[in-house]
């Protein structure tokens, strides 16, 4: 490519860049001044779309090609918003941006899981643990309500190894004191593994199949507290709402008019995870019942 048209696709980019951010800085304005939404009191979402803008050159679909020359412009708006009226940020890997075909979306990451959880189901910490064949381990199940609780563990150095994991659980603590539990086998976690963009045959999953049996056995169980928590308790505080309960039943569900952006160039594309996110994130997003 010449010099000259080089500087032509640069020019263009740049112009798409400032034109998108002040984009959705604006209609963020608008739909806030118009109370559609209510943002935490510590999220700031001017720092978290310009420092997201930031990470976005770093976004490339399968065959290479930068996510800003091949999204469309209210796709990447879109995802911006989406990650907005989340709450969430990609700078503190509570989601990250995925290329699906000429289009950018937000994805919520594992530990944007944790931090929505905690903002809506008054959940305090939340911790897994593996569970290895030698190990003594026993639950019970309150067959009133169907909640497990794990009322024995123990565990030997000798037992640990990858290839003796038998399965998982999450201890779910709220903020009162009580707490719930989510048991899985290991056929179980694999099978969501199965339903990844990895497929489970990541590096994370072959080296470290212990953390990510952990991850997933959160994820299952902060989205299950998570999807049962009530409009109530959310609106109990409106400064700590849930935006992506209540904005994807509301504001998100129209078409955004960024006519005023430049348009993208729109070439065909795969899906794809930036490299170092798709090792962090359990593969639950998809699994059956979530």
């Amino acid at each position: 490519m010449s010099t000259e048209n080089t500087q032509v696709v640069e020019k263009k980019t740049n112009k798409f860049t400032e034109a998108t951010v002040n984009s959705v800085l604006a209609r963020i304005a608008e739909i806030q001044a118009t109370g559609e939404i209510v943002l935490p009191r510590d999220y700031v979402p001017e720092n978290a779309v310009r420092a997201a803008w930031l990470m976005l050159p770093g976004v490339v679909d399968r065959s290479g090609n930068p996510a800003l020359e091949v999204c469309t412009k209210e796709s990447v708006c879109n995802a911006f918003l989406d990650m907005v009226t989340s709450g969430l940020s990609i700078s503190k890997k509570q989601g990250y941006f995925v290329v699906y075909g000429n289009k950018l979306q937000f994805d919520q990451s594992y530990i944007g899981d944790i931090t929505i959880a905690k903002r809506v189901a008054d959940v305090k910490e939340v911790n897994a643990v593996t569970v290895y064949k030698d190990d003594e381990f026993e639950y019970s199940v309150d067959f009133s309500t169907g909640r497990k609780k794990v009322t024995l563990h123990n565990q030997k150095l000798a037992n640990i190894g990858n290839d003796k994991i038998v399965g998982a659980y999450a201890i779910v603590t709220y903020n009162d004191g009580s707490s719930d539990s989510e048991i899985m086998t290991i056929d179980q976690i694999k099978t969501c593994w199965t339903m990844g963009g990895a497929r489970g045959n990541s590096p994370a999953h072959n080296k470290f199949p212990d953390q990510m049996c952990e991850k997933t056995v959160i994820a299952r169980s902060l989205k299950i507290e998570t999807s049962s928590s009530s409009d109530k308790g959310l609106l109990s505080d409106k400064a700590a709402i849930d935006v992506q309960h209540e904005i994807k039943t509301n504001a998100n569900k129209e078409t955004l008019d960024f006519s005023k952006v430049e348009e993208a160039i729109e070439v065909e594309a795969e899906i794809v995870v930036p490299e170092v996110l798709r090792e962090l994130v359990p593969e639950m997003e998809n699994a059956p019942g979530f």
